[in-house]
């Protein structure tokens, strides 16, 4: 996936409340309650990649990322210190993605040390802004410290390769989730879109899960099949999360949930997290961006070929070759829309934020990046939410998730209360 047009509105803004960006036509009252009430609340998004550049960039936070682009790929950055003061953030989950083809290349493990090392580094490097935060307290702690919280989740469960010990090192480490694939079946679990090889969950990822609920760690179930997210949900016996999906029932995407998953996310105690990613929130933008790519696939692939040693020179390339077909993007009130539905299935008390941000090739329109959160809060505020309902999505909802998940681990031994199965491939059973 790549960005439709590299062209970002800029504005340097500091998160007093006149620098937000007022939508277009917006009540001008009702813009500066929303404001205010988003001052106020602990926000926790469940998801973000900024440390993919962080680790192979070198990207420093402190520096501003305003119409900048990640060198891999072309894609818009939406985050860095600055921005992340604007949005109003309390706790940010960075994700620590490990992919398909790093597992298939015997690189998952060494790859998330990489990225969970990435990120302490701009922690220790922004004391000021910046704290690690691995419970519920600590997220309450940094909002009156005026901090913001870095939280690690993992994305791929592959990092562990097939390891309870890695599982339990990772937690030490200060990981408080795993999504337990990316797009790549594997050993144990299958993924949202790919061949199903283990009916879900194998029994050695039933103990994944049994593991981490033991550990005080959340089990995501972004990414996977829908069968993994029912089996899950029949071994959890603690919250469970989607970091960064939608509705299904809005967007029929393997990448979102089902109403039935919903309510049983519900009886669960979970939350889930909405992904602001168009493609998923809406199905016009889903299928116009897969028409555009596959209509420009000859040409995309002249590109790199063109380009095969000049990867600046191909993402210029490329932007402009996608900004002359540009496809519908749904707005930022379609995220709205998901929480609505959500709350409709599953309840108030089990919809959160997710938002992907430095994860996807372009955001909803009118919404830049992390600075626009409040754009959310504003359009739940114009729906009729109460601040008690806009508060629980923005963050309490997570935080009542994760303080029971730690209620439920309670005093335990790391390691020497844990369990010792190991997996084993299916030819030595």
């Amino acid at each position: 996936m790549k960005i439709h047009a590299i062209a970002v509105t800029l504005l340097a803004m500091s998160f007093s409340l006149s620098a937000q960006t007022m939508p277009a036509g917006a009540d001008t009252t009702l813009w500066q309650k929303a404001l205010s009430i988003h001052k106020r609340a602990i926000v926790v998004d469940g998801h973000n990649d900024i440390v993919s550049p962080m680790t192979d960039d070198d990207f420093d936070l402190g520096t501003s990322s305003l119409g900048k682009i990640h060198a891999t790929d072309g894609t818009p950055y939406h985050s860095d210190l600055q921005r992340f003061k604007a949005s109003g953030l309390t706790g940010e989950f960075f994700s620590i993605y490990v992919g398909g083809d790093t597992w298939k290349a015997g690189k998952a493990m060494p790859r998330a040390i990489d990225m969970i090392d990435a990120t302490y580094r701009q922690i220790e490097s922004h004391p000021q802004q910046l704290t690690l935060c691995t419970t519920a307290g600590e997220i309450r702690s940094a909002k009156k410290r005026g901090k913001m919280c870095v939280l690690m989740g993992i994305e791929g469960g592959y990092a562990i390769e097939d390891s309870l010990s890695a599982l339990r090192e990772f937690y030490r480490l200060g990981v408080r989730y795993m999504t337990l694939t990316h797009n790549v079946t594997h050993n144990w679990a299958d993924a949202h879109h790919d061949t199903a090889k283990n009916n879900g969950l194998s029994a050695f990822g039933k103990d994944v899960v049994r593991e981490m609920n033991r550990l005080g760690m959340f089990i995501d179930i972004s990414h996977v099949s829908e069968k993994v997210m029912n089996d899950v949900l029949d071994v959890s016996t603690a919250p469970v999360i989607a970091s960064h999906s939608g509705a299904r029932a809005l967007n029929d995407h393997t990448r979102n949930i089902s109403d039935d998953v919903l309510r049983r996310v519900a009886k669960n105690g979970g939350v889930v997290m909405v992904n602001f990613y168009p493609s998923f929130l809406d199905a016009r933008t889903n299928k116009e961006e897969n028409d555009r790519s596959a209509r420009l696939k000859p040409q995309i692939d002249a590109l790199k070929a063109q380009y095969k040693d000049d990867i600046k020179g191909y993402n210029v390339a490329e932007a402009k070759l996608l900004a002359e077909n540009p496809i519908y993007i749904t707005s930022y009130t379609r995220i709205v829309d998901h929480i609505d539905h959500i709350k409709q299935i599953a309840g108030i008390d089990h919809v959160g934020l997710g938002s992907d941000f430095d994860g996807v090739p372009f955001l909803p329109a009118g919404m830049n990046g992390a600075e626009d959160l409040a754009l959310v809060t504003y359009e739940m505020l114009r729906r009729g939410y109460s601040e008690t309902d806009i508060r629980k999505v923005l963050g309490e909802n997570l935080l009542r998730a994760m303080s029971e998940m730690e209620r439920i681990a309670g005093s335990r031994q790391i390691s020497g209360q844990g369990s010792q199965v190991r997996y084993k491939p299916v030819s030595q059973k």
